[in-house]
């Protein structure tokens, strides 16, 4: 009789439980036709059971008891479950779940107090998707178009607001300040490009001048080195920034690359004394180019391009000479501008033949920039000149490519 009544008992405990499953399963598992999209439904529905039950586990392991499991002594008690905060939205990779943190009450004087380390207090969304935030905005999102895009990935209910967007130049700033104290003393540069960018910011129709400077190293990687505001490309401005460089521990570059402002040559001339000077073909070309008639520009674009794709530098010299013989006369301007500073036109020929297309422009520092303006001009005009620092930090640290000089490493 008494086996009879526990196996009923067994039973009956075994219907509830089937029946409490199928209910869950029916809860868990069936996707209402409203849904978009069944999958990510169910995947999110998925990730807020595993982390409520998560949390609950963080509660037993913090009491070291289960629920409605007593202390059996005073000395292991360790407070109560006393139910839970009011329902938090956590946005996760698939989407906004809410969630209900566990509290904790009656804890003894001396013992630390319960934090769950798994949501923290103030939370709204996962550290994976936080770390996407700045990358989204610096690989193009303007701020005002940063909300709508991200509503569209992480749902209507996404924790986003204002200033959260504002929240991120904070974090710019600090990888900044961060960035700019580096040590440089191990890092063995042997050729560095350097240019002034200007771009829209601040008020009215101002223009911020960044001071670039990029470098490479004797295996061929790229690494900027210096991104700071100045008074336009003053010698004052530069010699400022080469000076930080030299108190982080930078070498003497091998060569140096850059326009022809005098500025930067200036301020060289005091910091770097062994560092041979290139300027840059790009510029010489614009300059050049712009003193020719508009018939005459096509020729003279090819004969300039022949001029610093020659072999070596005699040939580039006889080629110089020839050209501006030929406009003498004619566009005597575009000869004397051809003419001018023609030694540091061509110093790259001092260095390997496998590594003079790198050395003849400050294409280096144009082609990350390249992104930079295109970022810019979504966003129209940044706030400060500050503020594009920061931004263009980061997306010149994500863009940051590694190139290889020829097979050949330079020492």
């Amino acid at each position: 009789m008494f086996d009879s009544k526990q196996n009923n008992r067994r039973l009956a405990a075994d219907r509830k439980g089937y029946a409490m499953n199928t209910i869950y399963n029916e809860q868990m598992f069936t996707v209402s036709e409203k849904e978009d999209d069944p999958i990510e439904a169910l995947v999110r529905r998925g990730a807020k059971v595993m982390l409520q039950a998560a949390l609950e586990q963080e509660v037993t392991q913090y009491l070291e008891r289960s629920r409605h499991q007593r202390s059996e002594n005073d000395v292991e008690f360790r407070g109560y479950r006393n139910g839970h905060s009011q329902a938090r939205k956590i946005t996760i990779g698939s989407g906004t779940i809410k969630v209900k943190t566990p509290r904790v009450s009656d804890v003894p004087e001396g013992q630390e107090q319960f934090e769950s380390q798994i949501v923290k207090r103030y939370q709204r969304r996962s550290k994976t998707l936080a770390e996407v935030f700045p990358k989204l905005f610096i690989e193009g999102l303007a701020t005002r178009d940063f909300e709508p895009s991200l509503r569209c990935l992480m749902g209507a209910e996404a924790a986003l607001s204002p200033s959260t967007i504002s929240r991120l130049n904070a974090g710019f700033k600090a990888k900044y300040e961060d960035w700019t104290k580096s040590s440089l003393s191990s890092l063995p540069i042997v050729y560095v490009w350097v240019d002034g960018i200007y771009i829209k910011a601040g008020i009215a129709d101002e223009r911020a001048c960044l001071l670039v400077v990029m470098g490479a190293d004797v295996s061929g990687k790229k690494h900027l080195l210096a991104l700071e505001e100045g008074y336009r490309e003053s010698k004052e401005s530069w010699l400022a920034v080469l000076s930080r460089l030299k108190t982080r521990g930078m070498n003497e570059p091998a060569l140096a690359i850059g326009d022809g402002g005098l500025g930067f040559w200036a301020a060289a001339g005091e910091v770097w004394r062994q560092t041979k000077e290139q300027r840059c073909w790009l510029h010489k070309m614009r300059n050049v180019l712009d003193k020719l008639p508009q018939r005459e520009r096509s020729d003279g674009a090819k004969s300039l391009r022949a001029i610093y794709l020659s072999k070596t530098r005699e040939e580039a010299k006889s080629k110089v000479i020839a050209l501006a013989k030929s406009w003498r006369g004619l566009y005597d301007r575009a000869a004397e501008c051809l003419m001018d500073d023609l030694d540091r036109m061509m110093a790259y020929f001092d260095f390997p033949a496998e590594h003079h297309k790198h050395l003849r422009t400050t294409n280096p520092i144009e082609s990350i920039f390249a992104s930079v303006r295109l970022r810019t001009g979504a966003m129209k005009r940044l706030r400060s000149a500050r503020s594009a620092v920061y931004l263009i930090l980061g997306l010149t640290q994500l863009n940051e490519e590694s190139t290889t000089y020829g097979d050949k490493q330079f020492h």
